[in-house]
């Protein structure tokens, strides 16, 4: 079931975070920032206890665009379309905050991720290099939102 996480969820997002990244995770510190922020809204997909994945938008004041800030599958999950659900969600959350774009930024490596929003009409349209915490360069992709106004 997806859910808009809040604070009572912060332990189920580091189990996905910490299981699914090695490195440029979100703390439990900026977890509790992010939850409380009106501009961010982060979505949770849990079964019976499972935490499975999450994904955070973020929202800036006068602007049409979404950025989709993060977006994890625990490992135990991956394969499952979870990811894609939240995504999905993700879309339909945007468009009802007025987003006619949804934006993001992929390892250069992560050819899983690559494949996934290539695969729902994303396209690359800039590159951002030594992104990461280990000086992966990042793909820019981009996809206009169905239905925008």
């Amino acid at each position: 079931m997806i859910h808009l996480a809040t604070a009572q969820d912060i332990t189920a997002l580091l189990s996905i975070e910490n299981a699914s990244f090695a490195g440029d995770r979100i703390s439990r510190r900026n977890f509790r920032h992010l939850l409380g922020h009106g501009n961010t809204l982060t979505l949770l997909d849990a079964r019976v206890g499972a935490p499975r994945g999450y994904l955070m938008l973020l929202f800036r004041a006068n602007s049409s665009v979404a950025r989709l800030y993060t977006i994890a599958t625990h490992p135990d999950f991956l394969g499952r379309g979870v990811a894609a659900a939240l995504l999905r969600r993700a879309e339909l959350a945007a468009l009802e905050r007025g987003c006619d774009r949804l934006r993001l930024e992929i390892r250069h490596d992560n050819q899983a991720s690559l494949r996934l929003f290539q695969n729902r009409d994303y396209r690359i349209f800039g590159q951002y290099a030594g992104y990461y915490e280990d000086g992966m360069h990042a793909h820019r992709l981009e996809k206009p939102l169905a239905g925008a106004r």
